[in-house]
């Protein structure tokens, strides 16, 4: 699926203000797919990135032209059998365009981006020339409990708050210790992520909302700070990631472009 261009908005709220603003909102929103009866889900993501960290670096040089690749699941692990999204997020400032391709039958050997073709022609260059040119490997992963709301009226309108952030190296698995570590946490637990994202321009109640509680638009990266949080972003002399070997298996090792396996499985096209 390639979704049109939108405008995302991020704000950090206090989780007090988040209440607030739910309860200001209620007659407006409806819970979003993929959640249970409270609108939540949680969201675990394999990000990708080149051998010296390119989109990592983008990020950090403020350049308005940037790219994420990320492998997402609505879960704590990835589960053999369930579905996943491989997403290609092209950001021009506040303005994104994003391809998924579904994944029906998750299978961990598919962490290796090397095993995917991609069997849409309109979407599968996008993914190719960003695996090609950046030779992508696993980065840092990155969880958290997602509360994910629409618009009643407004469709295009989505509405989420994201707490208890965790970065994770790549492969390595969600664990009890790992979701009490502090040197895990991405931000303090007090606090959520607002992500406002809206096709058409903002609706009035959500605009008046933002500005009763005096929020103010905020630069979150959740990747760039699990990278820095875990020490990814330090390199050697060959230019790979400083990350924990113990962490790396055979379904997560990198491939080159011209490695690519004899017989990929394609990607389901989301409808």
């Amino acid at each position: 699926m390639i979704r049109p261009h939108r405008r995302e908005l991020k704000f950090g709220v206090h989780l007090d203000v988040k209440v607030l603003l739910l309860e200001r909102w209620r007659r407006y929103l409806v819970r979003a797919p993929f959640t249970d009866g409270n609108a939540l889900t949680p969201v675990l993501s394999q990000y990708y990135d080149s051998p010296d960290l390119a989109f990592y670096r983008e990020k950090l040089e403020g350049l308005g032209l940037r790219n994420k690749v990320r492998l997402r699941m609505y879960a704590m692990e990835f589960k053999r059998g369930a579905t996943a999204f491989l997403e290609i997020k092209h950001r021009d400032d506040e303005l994104v365009r994003k391809y998924r391709y579904r994944i029906p039958d998750f299978d961990p050997r598919y962490l290796d981006l090397g095993s995917w073709l991609a069997d849409n022609p309109d979407v599968e260059p996008a993914f190719q020339v960003l695996y090609e040119r950046f030779r992508l490997r696993p980065s840092a992963q990155t969880y958290y409990q997602r509360e994910a709301f629409e618009g009643a009226v407004e469709r295009d309108v989505r509405v989420t708050f994201d707490s208890n952030l965790i970065g994770l190296h790549p492969g390595e698995k969600l664990t009890r210790a790992a979701m009490r570590d502090p040197a895990r946490r991405l931000m303090p637990d007090t606090l959520a992520i607002l992500e406002v994202k809206t096709t058409h321009g903002l609706p009035p109640w959500l605009r008046e909302g933002v500005l009763a509680a005096e929020l103010q638009v905020a630069s979150i990266p959740k990747y760039v700070t699990a990278v820095e949080k875990l020490g990814l972003a330090s390199l050697d002399p060959a230019g790979v990631y400083a990350w924990p070997n113990k962490f790396i298996t055979s379904s997560t090792s990198s491939s080159s472009p011209d490695s690519r396996s004899s017989s990929p499985r394609p990607m389901s096209f989301s409808p």
